[in-house]
């Protein structure tokens, strides 16, 4: 288990946009990144089982086998009434592309993913429609990536999975202070999953979260909204090890239009900092050791007792 490092955000700005950020704190809102992410591993199994091909024969380098099924034809080129239908391959060939360039998980490139996804035919093609030796494939391959792609405790079945997915992922809804809801992910990356060892080249969920985020768990955990009033907030969160990364907190201000200040603390290395955004920049910043009690309490541990800027500004001191 980590270390846990404890956070305070202070959110100020228009009402208007402190109630955005509000929302994206309590979670519940529509996660289009993981849309995209969970259709686009549907497209992916679709392409090594040869359900859709690449229009123009074209080589994925990182995973071969996404693009060199073989011994019969795509469920596109057969076509649901007999007819040659390449409509599916095409939407695929695009997808391919954007797979290939590391597609950025915006809102604007998640529509134009589903859209490619609901061209591609796979909506209408449900577990049990597909043939025996498609399934294995897919069941294969799904084997190896599950809890990268449905999470470390799920016991969601290959089959309940695909079926969810064609239904249009009806439950799905964002975590309370989800990171990538302010910062998207990479196609390519949620494609190779948290652990990667999929994608050959392509960064793992893990080396993209600690770069990109600076914690390799993207949101708060232990979440304390204190709705301040209708021109701020603040908030105290955990996140493993250390957190959230300048880039993230930068995004944070850019995106609503806010000035974030950010305390946190982790007492298990040693350290603190505060930091202040303001439209999309980071004004200020300072990082510390901590400051400890001379004597020890009844259990062996001394108090931490500064600097004085930050003891009253955590909810605790991590650890």
């Amino acid at each position: 288990m980590p270390n846990w490092c404890c956070n305070r955000l202070r959110v100020s700005g228009r009402s208007e946009d402190i109630g955005q950020v509000r929302a994206l704190f309590a979670g519940g809102g529509y996660p289009s990144y993981a849309r995209a992410a969970a259709e686009g591993v549907q497209l992916f199994l679709a392409g090594c089982a040869g359900i859709l091909r690449p229009a123009d024969g074209e080589h994925y380098a990182p995973y071969p086998a996404l693009t060199g099924a073989k011994g019969y034809p795509s469920c596109a080129e057969e076509g649901r009434d007999g007819h040659h239908d390449v409509s599916g391959n095409q939407a695929f060939t695009q997808w391919l592309c954007c797979l290939r360039e590391g597609t950025v998980l915006t809102d604007a490139a998640c529509d134009d993913l589903h859209a490619l996804w609901l061209e591609s035919g796979l909506r209408d093609r449900r577990w049990n429609d597909l043939t025996p030796a498609r399934q294995e494939c897919i069941v294969a391959v799904f084997a190896g990536q599950r809890h990268d792609w449905c999470g470390s405790f799920s016991a969601t079945t290959v089959q309940t999975w695909w079926d969810t997915v064609c239904d249009g992922l009806p439950e799905l809804k964002a975590q309370p202070l989800d990171l990538l809801m302010v910062l998207p992910p990479r196609l390519d990356v949620e494609i190779n999953g948290f652990n990667g060892r999929l994608l050959a080249g392509v960064p793992s969920g893990y080396d993209w979260y600690t770069h990109h985020y600076g914690t390799k768990w993207p949101r708060g955990y232990d979440l304390n909204i204190c709705n301040g009033g209708e021109d701020w907030l603040a908030v105290d969160f955990d996140t493993p090890w250390s957190p959230p990364s300048e880039s993230l907190l930068a995004a944070l201000s850019g995106r609503y239009g806010v000035t974030v200040e950010h305390w946190y603390a982790e007492r298990g290395c040693d350290y603190c900092g505060y930091a202040l955004y303001s439209d999309g920049e980071q004004a200020e910043a300072c990082c510390d050791s901590l400051e400890w009690s001379e004597e020890e309490d009844e259990d062996g541990f001394r108090e931490v007792t500064g600097p004085a800027w930050i003891v009253d500004n955590v909810a605790h001191f991590g650890g």
